[in-house]
């Protein structure tokens, strides 16, 4: 069941509890008895169904910093390589040059690698961050909507004289 629907759910328990109204509890004005159970049962459907993305955002970020850091490493490895090469041409002038032009291209290559890691990283990690922060709007929203539906709609409280004996009735 969709998360926005489970939420629905959860604010019509709300609207439609048994309300308080119908008699003098002290500290309870406005207040609703619900099901225990069903409303738990709901919030359990809700936590099981948020996104993939809201519970692997933190791997998304350590992925991202892995990734970065592998790039990193490895660019230090291809420039180590390349060093390592020059010093072993060092004995001819034309291979020695020819060494450092080509070591240059490596880390060039290196670098350029690891910064289209890192920016692909980071494209990835800020599309996952916008659908999270998306997700958690639309479910801010729908709980501010929910807050202000039952303010707009308090139970009515009738006198502990005139009191019925059942339930209240709200329509009436």
């Amino acid at each position: 069941m969709e998360i926005l629907q489970l939420l629905d759910q959860l604010k019509v328990i709300g609207e439609e509890g048994e309300a308080l109204g119908w008699r003098y509890v002290p500290g309870l004005k406005r207040k609703t008895i619900v099901d225990a159970d069903h409303f738990f049962a709901l919030v359990k459907h809700i936590r099981d169904g948020v996104p993939e993305e809201v519970t692997t955002a933190g791997q998304v970020t350590r992925d991202r910093d892995r990734i970065v850091r592998e790039a990193h490493e490895e660019r230090a490895k291809i420039i180590e390589g390349a060093r390592e090469q020059a010093r072993l041409l060092v004995s001819n002038d034309e291979l020695v040059k020819v060494a450092e032009r080509e070591a240059e291209e490596v880390r060039k290559r290196a670098q350029v690698e690891a910064e289209a890691i890192r920016a692909e990283a980071e494209v990835w990690a800020k599309a996952m961050i916008e659908r999270l922060e998306s997700y958690i709007q639309r479910i801010t929203a729908t709980l501010d909507k929910a807050k202000r539906a039952l303010d707009t709609n308090p139970p009515t409280r009738v006198e502990a004289s005139h009191a019925p004996t059942g339930p209240a009735n709200i329509d009436s």
